[in-house]
C-alpha cells in the first residue's frame, strides 16, 4: 500500500511544496461528521492554524470532546486563508450567500462536494478562489492490503484506512490550487493519490456514478434478497450465498481475476440487463440529468 508520506501526491506526477508558515484554516459545520473527522486530521499536523465554526449545541459538545472550541463565525472568518465548507448540501447555497460576501480578498474556499458548484449556486467573486475536493473512501480492493484488521474495517475511511482523492478548480490559480489540494490529502490522510478532475466531471463521479448508478444498484439488490428470504429461504444461508457471489460477480466483471464467467451467468446477466434496466439508463450521465440531480441535493426543489 503506498504512503501518501513518502510517495508523489499527483497520479500525474510533479509534487507539491509545503511552506514554514501555519495557514490559517476555517472549518464550517467542525461539530459535524464531515467537521469533526477533517478536524482529527489536521490537529495532528504542524502546518495549520484552525479556526472552528459550528452553530449547533450538540455539535458545540461533540468538538469539546475533540479538545477544541467554537468561535464566532466573523471573528474565524477574518484573515483566514482558507474556509472549509464542511456542512450538508442542502444548506451549502445558504451558508455560502451569508459567508462569501464576508471573506477576506485573497481567500481560498474548499468544498467537500461539487454539488452546489456543478447546480451555480455559490456566488462568484473574483478575488476569492474556489476549489473542491472529495475523497474516493477505501476503495474495495485496497481494504484487503491494509495491515490492521480495524484499517480493513473503515469502509468510511475515518483515518485508517488509505483512500484516494479527488480535486477540482473551480476557479483560481494553479499555485493556490496546490497549498489547497496538500490541505485536502492532510484532511483526509492517509492518501494513497489525488486526481484531478473539473466540477462537472467531479460531479460525473458524485451524484450521477456513485450515489445514482451505483447506490441504485446496491438498493435493488438488497431489495431481492429480502424478497428471497420473504419466500421462504433461510436468511443466514441467503446472506452468505449473496454476499459470496457479490464479491466474485465484482472480481470478474472488474477483470480481477483471471477467470470468466460461466457460459449461464454471463446468458442471465444479459437478460437481466432487459428487465431491469431501461434502455436509455445511461442518460443519468448526461450534462441536463446531472444538474437536475445537483439542484434537487442542494435544495432547490425546481
Amino acid at each position: 500500500m503506498i504512503d501518501s508520506a513518502d510517495a508523489p501526491l499527483y497520479e500525474r506526477g510533479g509534487e507539491l511544496t509545503e511552506g514554514t508558515r501555519m495557514t490559517r484554516v476555517t472549518i464550517l459545520g467542525a461539530g459535524g461528521n464531515m467537521g469533526r473527522r477533517i478536524t482529527r486530521a489536521l490537529l495532528k499536523q504542524r502546518d495549520y492554524e484552525l479556526r472552528f465554526v459550528e452553530p449547533s449545541q450538540r455539535g458545540q459538545e461533540l468538538m469539546a470532546d475533540l479538545g477544541v472550541a467554537a468561535t464566532d463565525a466573523q471573528a474565524a472568518l477574518e484573515g483566514a486563508e482558507v474556509v472549509v465548507f464542511a456542512i450538508n448540501d442542502s444548506i451549502v447555497p445558504n451558508v455560502a450567500a451569508d459567508v462569501v460576501p464576508r471573506l477576506d480578498a485573497g481567500t481560498s474556499m474548499l468544498f467537500l462536494d461539487p454539488a452546489a458548484l456543478a447546480a451555480d449556486r455559490i456566488v462568484h467573486r473574483d478575488d476569492v478562489d474556489c476549489y473542491v475536493a472529495h475523497p474516493t473512501h477505501p476503495p474495495l480492493y485496497s481494504l484487503l492490503e491494509e495491515e490492521s484488521a480495524d484499517a480493513r474495517k473503515d469502509f468510511w475511511g475515518s483515518g485508517l484506512a488509505h483512500q484516494a482523492l479527488v480535486f477540482a478548480i473551480a476557479w483560481g490559480s494553479e499555485e493556490k490550487a496546490s497549498s489547497v489540494e496538500r490541505l485536502a490529502i492532510d484532511m483526509f490522510a492517509p492518501i494513497s493519490a489525488s486526481h484531478r478532475v473539473t466540477v462537472d466531471q467531479m460531479a460525473m463521479l458524485e451524484p450521477a456514478l456513485s450515489e445514482t448508478l451505483t447506490n441504485g444498484c446496491i438498493s435493488l439488490i438488497h431489495d431481492g434478497m429480502q424478497r428471497v428470504i420473504d419466500a421462504g429461504v433461510p436468511a443466514e444461508a441467503t446472506y452468505d450465498f449473496l454476499m459470496g457471489h457479490i464479491q466474485i460477480g465484482l472480481a470478474l466483471i472488474f477483470e480481477k481475476l483471471d477467470w470468466k464467467l460461466s457460459e449461464g451467468a454471463a446468458l442471465a446477466l444479459k437478460d437481466s440487463k432487459q428487465v431491469l434496466f431501461r434502455d436509455d439508463w445511461h442518460r443519468i450521465f448526461e450534462p441536463e440529468a446531472i444538474l437536475a440531480s445537483v439542484r434537487r441535493i442542494t435544495g432547490d426543489g425546481s
